[in-house]
């Protein structure tokens, strides 16, 4: 354990051969520069700052003894396994653009291997959603490194989601806990589109397709408002929906929608997509700063989606929406230690207690903004 540890820790600490004072200039070389682009407008750049927070993170966060998770910030050493993924996701954006595979793959496996031994029985997580989105990590993890384990572990779980939690009640779609089923929630169903069709693009088996389609279909049908792009929270057995939003719900909507866009070409999906994005910005005309909705990782996964549209030509505003964002967070980041709070605007306090949520969410949101300048 103590040597995934050190392979962690070293290739972080390293992060692609970038020296720590290197990352933090504000200036790069010239030759980087892209025409017609600003320093603050290219994929380096912002990964840069990605890596910079993921380091500042690791630094305070890190457990104590020799494996390789963060603590949660909650009173424990073990983190919640939701946080974990999340956590994992965040290696991944680190090291699955500008790193060697080899060195990937090292740093994957160590984090992997110690997730496992905290957690060595995902399938018995009674949280449809959590798993469904250590499924999603597993996917990326398997296409980064090359590895199959990853890969067959996501298939494993999806498959099992599907054969045991999905059913004809309240129309179709997949229940929201494994051990009470009494409501369907769009962070799950939508959750499972992404993770069916990440296994379609990686496995071609068009079950995967058919699957995230029809779950999208009962999702978009009950959970979306097409004339305003909300994407509303759950719907009970009773038949009571709740019109709770969230960040989360609408980033992993366009999630869904642009992956099932990019496997059909159905301009639908493209239309949901933007819709949704338009609510979550605001309205398709401004740009606002979302980071003081303390939401905790809820902005940060909405700003990973969000990058995947705002790369599409005519999409621009979302490219700017993030980019604003990112700006405002990087300059409101707390300059002793480099952590972010759950406001992207200004600086938590010199002595505030800095929930790792917030700080992770923030990182996530600097690799999207790099992302979205692909």
């Amino acid at each position: 354990m103590m040597l995934r540890f050190l392979a962690v820790f070293f290739v972080l600490a390293s992060l692609a051969g970038c020296k720590s004072s290197e990352c933090t200039k504000e200036e790069t070389p010239s030759d980087l520069v892209e025409q017609g682009k600003g320093i603050e407008d290219r994929e380096l750049y912002w990964y840069q700052r990605g890596t910079d927070s993921t380091r500042a993170i690791w630094a305070k966060y890190r457990l104590s003894n020799d494996v390789a998770l963060l603590a949660d910030g909650k009173g424990g050493d073990v983190p919640s396994f939701n946080f974990a993924t999340q956590v994992f996701s965040l290696l991944l954006d680190n090291v699955s653009t500008f790193w060697r595979m080899d060195l990937a793959a090292e740093a994957i496996d160590a984090y992997f291997g110690d997730l496992s031994s905290v957690y060595p029985d995902r399938a018995a997580n009674s949280r449809t959603d959590e798993v469904l989105k250590w499924a999603i990590v597993c996917v990326r993890a398997s296409r980064t490194s090359g590895n199959q384990k990853y890969l067959d572990e996501a298939r494993t779980l999806y498959d099992s989601l599907w054969l045991n939690q999905v059913d004809n009640a309240l129309g179709g779609g997949m229940w929201h806990r494994s051990d009470e089923k009494t409501l369907k929630s769009a962070s799950v169903n939508l959750s499972a589109v992404v993770a069916a069709l990440n296994l379609y693009h990686a496995t071609q088996d068009v079950k995967y397709l058919l699957q995230g389609r029809r779950l999208y279909k009962w999702t978009a049908e009950r959970m979306f408002d097409p004339a305003t792009g909300a994407v509303r929270e759950w719907l009970s057995m009773d038949g009571t929906r709740s019109d709770a939003e969230s960040a989360e719900n609408a980033g992993v909507f366009i999630g869904a929608s642009m992956r099932l866009y990019r496997a059909t070409g159905s301009a639908i999906y493209l239309v949901n997509a933007k819709k949704a994005a338009d609510r979550l910005i605001g309205s398709s005309d401004s740009v606002r700063c979302a980071g003081s909705v303390a939401e905790g990782l809820s902005n940060g996964v909405a700003m990973r989606y969000l990058a995947e549209l705002a790369r599409r030509p005519g999409c621009e505003k979302y490219r700017d929406y993030i980019l604003a964002n990112a700006r405002s967070a990087w300059t409101s980041r707390r300059l002793s230690d480099g952590l972010n709070g759950p406001d992207w605007n200004k600086p938590p306090l010199g002595g505030e207690t800095v929930d790792p949520q917030y700080a992770v969410s923030a990182a996530m949101l600097y690799m999207s903004a790099s992302r979205a300048c692909r």
